[in-house]
């Protein structure tokens, strides 16, 4: 699977992206939506995670843009905490997955095959 992580937070990104990496996933980084935005114009992924509260777009923001480029998109939310917003888009679809940061190696693993499925 090709997966995109966006996150501006160079622990929670290497984190990501060895984990993810090590399943056997195609996995690349950026640090920012536009960045993220930019990439997916040109290569869809099958997955985008994505932090919830970076500088410039939001996480909501990205996902929003990134699904009229790509409508099937699977999307795993980070969060710095579950909020009403956050549960809300969840239920409603729009994510396919949530992390509450910090979590740990395993929590990203099951998210991550729980979103794919």
């Amino acid at each position: 699977m090709r997966i995109l992580v966006v996150d501006d937070e160079p622990p929670i990104m290497a984190l990501c992206l060895k984990i993810l990496g090590r399943l056997g996933h195609e996995v690349e980084g950026v640090t920012a939506g536009d960045q993220a935005l930019s990439k997916l114009a040109v290569a869809p992924v099958d997955l985008l995670v994505v932090d919830y509260k970076m500088p410039g777009l939001n996480g909501f923001e990205v996902v929003r843009r990134a699904r009229q480029l790509h409508p099937a998109l699977k999307v795993v939310l980070i969060t710095g905490h579950g909020t009403r917003e956050v549960m809300g888009e969840a239920m409603n679809g729009k994510i396919n997955g949530i992390l509450v940061k910090p979590f740990t190696p395993d929590e990203l693993v099951h998210t991550i095959k729980a979103a794919l499925e």
